[in-house]
């Protein structure tokens, strides 16, 4: 049997990213049968991974980056060459870079993309006229400030203020009202909270908002908000890993 290159998927950050960022490949490839689709082998060990944020904010537990390396290891060896992690979090200095780390000691040749250099080239080559980034996400992504690496692309980022930043947070973790216990019904405090998140940015002069947590897409799928692009770091991430696995399968933008 011809052995067939694969796209490797680090999901269970949480479970429904992951699925949602194999949706995104599937969608955002030009296929005509099923044949014709990337191979994907999605990894959605959900117990084995520390949480990001938490490890981030306190350092408690271990750094998720051993987990997710083993992972991205063990996907290498079933024929995964090219690799996501689809979590925006997992991509903070001190957890992604210990995962480049661990594969490069343990001479691992598996591609793994960086989401946040993605976005920022994605921004430069699609929107270059944004001078004024907003970034969303978790109170890991806040405090990292790992988007900044916009800042090489001549973009400002613009974050929530920190109480308004804590507000969000919460809408993505509560166990109760919280996007990720709720993917599949997003309650409406969450849906105003990403909503009011969004207006605050906005009045703080972004011209462009990075969802930069799967799940916030859930809660708010356009791709606008007042005129304003609204941009999904998840579906960036998903044509990115189409281009490096078959850039003429890629779909046009917007198609």
């Amino acid at each position: 049997m011809k052995s067939e290159r694969i796209i490797g998927i680090v999901g269970g950050m949480g479970p429904e990213a992951g699925i949602d960022l194999a949706r995104l490949i599937t969608e955002q490839t030009l296929a005509e049968c099923d044949q014709e689709h990337i191979p994907q082998v999605l990894f959605s060990l959900t117990g084995q991974i520390n949480d990001r944020t938490e490890y981030l904010l306190k350092k408690s537990g271990p750094n998720p980056a051993d987990t997710i390396a083993n992972i991205l290891m063990s996907m290498e060896s079933v024929g995964a060459e090219i690799a996501g992690l689809a979590c925006n979090t997992a991509h903070a200095p001190d957890i992604f870079n210990m995962v480049e780390h661990h594969l490069a000691e343990n001479n691992s040749n598996i591609k793994l993309l960086n989401m946040v250099k993605e976005v920022a080239a994605f921004l430069k080559k699609e929107f270059p006229k944004v001078s004024k980034a907003g970034i969303l996400g978790t109170n890991g992504t806040f405090i990292t400030r790992q988007y900044n690496k916009l800042h090489e692309f001549n973009v400002e980022t613009i974050y929530l203020p920190e109480s308004k930043q804590n507000e969000l947070h919460q809408a993505i973790y509560d166990p109760r009202h919280g996007i990720k216990a709720n993917a599949s019904k997003i309650p409406e405090q969450a849906r105003l909270t990403i909503t009011r998140s969004l207006e605050t940015l906005t009045e703080m002069g972004a011209d462009a908002v990075f969802l930069a947590c799967k799940e916030l897409s859930f809660a708010h799928p356009s791709a606008h908000f007042k005129q304003i692009p609204v941009l999904n770091s998840s579906l960036i991430l998903a044509r990115a890993l189409i281009n490096a696995h078959s850039p003429e399968k890629l779909k046009p933008l917007n198609s």
